[in-house]
């Protein structure tokens, strides 16, 4: 049982670090999304552009 329950400890510290990784991750992932909204206005006008190119095909 005290195995156990020392390897449950260790995890726990193990999982702790993580969250601090998953932290800054999500921080990166927060900039990310801001390229990803650069990114999607990029696509709006690509689709604008499409769309136009489609008109013209008719």
């Amino acid at each position: 049982m005290l195995g156990g329950a020392l390897k449950a400890e260790g995890r726990r510290q193990k999982a702790g670090g993580r969250r601090q990784e998953a932290g800054g991750r999500r921080q990166e992932a927060g900039g990310r999304r801001q390229e990803a909204g650069g990114r999607r206005q990029e696509a709006g006008g690509r689709r604008q552009e499409a769309e136009g190119r489609r008109q013209e095909g008719k």
